[in-house]
């Protein structure tokens, strides 16, 4: 599939839920969003339909997103049946790592390829206050059985927010030396209830960087596992890495390979804008055979694509745990 701006379609986010067992300050209002009716929920009979039909068109890698997929029953047999798809080769998963003590080796048998575990601070107060209520320890526990089970090209996502977590940066880099992991500095995305840009809480990349910088020179390195949007440095001598996402400063939209797929059957264009078509419905209303129904997802996938946008509108009214942000 190549969209209207010449880029090629390989990549398709899943959310297998809406829902989540931690309500981060900017992922979630106060009091928690709108959940879908159970029955609303693609099962997983429909999302592997649905990857299945994307591989036929050039779709070869996966991840798996929420709300917090590690709270959906069965999912590492989900993630099984989705390695067994010829043409797939990357599966990765994002989760906020509370339950990962618990399913990393569970998910590395499953044939997982990749993990990215949601941080966004070292202190135990602190998480409590960002996630309301959350306990840290629960995703340090988790981050060193996922180094012990043996999972390669682990990422770490840091929200940086200028008051709230900001003077953890150097905390962080530090984190990183000695562990085999990814850490990726991520710009402030607001979402649904908020702008996009908070700005007194707003911190660019150029920022970030500048402050990790005392810790040592930043040496870039363009090759490593899971590829992806960051720009990636080196500190010398350390074990991991560190990458900046700066989808606010520096959209990256020009080299955006993906479509999405909501937790509610949207097969969706873009995170921030474009627009979507309902899978769901086709899969579950449409009265055809084995080729009418291949045509119509066929059209689907092509009319989604053709929505992308050669940039995203900085603008984004929906909550983040509905689209898999």
């Amino acid at each position: 599939m190549i969209d209207k701006h010449s880029r090629k379609i390989s990549y398709l986010r899943v959310s297998v839920t809406d829902l989540c067992n931690l309500r981060c300050v900017y992922c979630m209002p106060p009091g928690g969003s709108e959940l879908s009716d159970r029955d609303e929920i693609l099962s997983f009979e429909e999302i592997l339909k649905i990857i299945k039909h994307g591989v036929s068109l050039g779709v070869n890698k996966i991840r798996l997103t929420g709300g917090e997929p590690l709270v959906r029953r069965d999912i590492t047999s989900l993630i099984k049946q989705i390695s067994e798809i010829v043409g797939i080769n990357d599966i990765a998963l994002t989760t906020n790592g509370v339950n990962l003590k618990e399913y990393a080796g569970a998910l590395k048998k499953s044939g997982l390829s990749r993990l990215n575990i949601s941080l966004d601070t070292l202190r135990a107060d602190r998480f409590s206050d960002i996630t309301r209520g959350g306990n840290i320890q629960d995703v340090f526990d988790g981050v060193e059985e996922v180094l012990k089970v043996g999972f390669k090209g682990t990422k770490m996502n840091a929200v940086i927010m200028r008051g709230q977590n900001d003077d953890e940066i150097l905390d962080f880099a530090r984190y990183i030396l000695e562990r085999d992991i990814e850490l990726r500095f991520i710009e402030l995305m607001a979402s649904g209830w908020k702008n996009m840009v908070d700005a007194d809480r707003f911190m660019p990349s150029s920022e970030i960087m500048e402050k990790v910088q005392e810790i040592g020179e930043l040496v870039p390195i363009k090759e490593r596992v899971g590829g992806g949007p960051a720009t990636i440095y080196k500190i010398k001598g350390a074990l991991g890495s560190i990458g900046f996402i700066s989808a606010v400063s520096k959209p990256f939209c020009s080299t955006c390979n993906r479509l999405r797929l909501t937790s509610d059957g949207k097969l969706r264009s873009c995170l921030l804008s474009g627009g979507d078509v309902d899978v769901k419905n086709i899969l579950r209303t449409s009265n055809l055979d084995e080729d009418g129904l291949a045509n119509r997802l066929t059209e689907a996938f092509i009319k989604v694509t053709t929505m992308k946008p050669i940039v995203h509108s900085g603008e984004n009214k929906a909550v983040m745990n509905q689209i898999g942000g």
